[in-house]
């Protein structure tokens, strides 16, 4: 469950650049019944700092606790206009390089629901595929695999930067504006049609 301001500080903040921004959520690990209330923040160097706090609460997506508040408001200068405003689901499968402190997930079965309760499904077919590096490496095994692809250069094997907050509000809210994510969200759609035809 993300969380934004009535002005959607966050999400304009990301779609625009800005070097410094914020990403509040909770996440919810199924197989554990474990919570997190996370903070995800960039700097003016580009940097991202994750910090989180593990939720007491029974219910996952239960209302945020003093605490949790008194949490956000260390880390975001605009806490106190925080509110729920997207629900998402997927499964993640994770490989592992340890020598190298390398992982490459891979995320299926993406869904979105918005507050109201609508269900969206963009990427139906697709999964999103990120490589973790402690130290950016473009010359790791990986990476060398992503780009000897033979269709690299088309949607389906084409390399598409657009977080799943940024997705997910996007595909949900006709109302908001892609901005510099246009041309994206056409790349997915073409993709994700041409893979339920496949």
């Amino acid at each position: 469950m993300y969380f934004d301001s009535p002005e959607n500080i966050c999400l304009e903040d990301h779609i625009r650049g800005r070097k410094k921004r914020f990403k509040v959520r909770i996440r919810s690990y199924a197989s554990s019944n474990i919570s997190f209330l996370e903070v995800k923040s960039r700097n003016v160097h580009g940097r991202s700092i994750k910090m989180r706090l593990q939720r007491k609460s029974k219910k996952w997506d239960s209302p945020l606790s003093k605490d949790e508040w008194d949490f956000l408001s260390e880390r975001v200068p605009f806490a106190d206009e925080l509110s729920p405003v997207l629900y998402s689901s997927y499964s993640r499968y994770t490989l592992a390089h340890l020598e190298r402190g390398e992982r490459i997930t891979f995320d299926t079965n993406l869904e979105f629901k918005s507050i109201s309760g609508t269900v969206f499904n963009p990427l139906n077919g697709l999964s999103i595929i990120e490589v973790k590096q402690g130290e950016s490496d473009r010359y790791s095994p990986l990476h060398k695999l992503f780009r000897s692809h033979p269709n690299r250069k088309v949607p389906l094997g084409r390399t598409i930067r657009i977080s799943k907050y940024v997705l997910g509000r996007l595909s949900t809210d006709d109302t908001l504006k892609p901005r510099t994510y246009a041309e994206s969200l056409r790349e997915l759609n073409r993709a994700a049609q041409s893979a339920q035809t496949s």
